[in-house]
């Protein structure tokens, strides 16, 4: 059927198509991206639970770059060595500063972790309407046919109704999967942020004491 289709049908299968191919290599990439971004989680408030200073838990993390609560150790780091230049005791205005450091870097976070996303949404917003189109040109094809035929048997409108049933499948098995998968992940990166949110207390408490 799509070999016999004609182009505009074609070319509405191949965007489509398209935004498919993209649309798994988000949702796969962001699974293991997510995955991993949980177990780092995980690891860290079990971590930061055992250790008895601030000091232990930047050796701990020491050389792991590729971790998001890594970087909020690190970030704390650094303004507590900023401040020590400043003024060798914290202060409670320091510790205020520690925590909008923190904060900055969760919010740097999520907007790594939800890059990418809005394709997913793109898509399952659009597809739908990509292949509807398709589906009115197939109909459009019929009757011009039944027009220059004049007949409607089955051998004439046959041929464009395939197509704008082609259209609407391919359709909606793209736009499918991308809404799914969208609403998946923001249930899985409001988990994240919340294990953020619980790391920076931590780190707090951790740098108070």
């Amino acid at each position: 059927m799509l070999y016999s289709a004609g182009p505009v049908a074609k070319a509405v299968v191949l965007i489509l198509l398209i935004f498919s191919i993209l649309s798994w290599t988000i949702i796969l990439f962001k699974f293991k991206q997510y995955g991993k971004t949980e177990k780092d989680g995980d690891r860290f408030l079990r971590t930061i639970r055992e250790v008895g200073s601030f000091k232990k838990l930047t050796t701990v993390y020491r050389g792991n770059p590729d971790n998001a609560f890594y970087r909020l150790v690190i970030a704390s780091y650094k303004e507590i060595t900023s401040m020590k230049t400043e003024n060798p005791g914290l202060t409670k205005e320091g510790i205020a500063r520690i925590e909008n450091v923190l904060k900055i870097t969760i919010s740097e976070e999520t907007e790594r972790l939800e890059r990418r996303l809005s394709f997913l949404a793109t898509t399952a917003n659009t597809a739908p309407f990509i292949g509807l189109f398709g589906t009115v040109w197939g109909i459009m094809d019929s009757f011009r046919e039944i027009g220059l035929r004049g007949t409607t048997s089955l051998a004439v409108v046959a041929p464009g109704i395939s197509e704008a049933l082609i259209a609407t499948a391919i359709g909606l098995a793209t736009a499918i999967p991308a809404v799914l998968a969208y609403n998946y992940f923001l249930g899985r990166l409001k988990g994240i942020l919340a294990k953020m949110e619980n790391a920076s207390i931590y780190i707090l408490n951790t740098i108070d004491r």
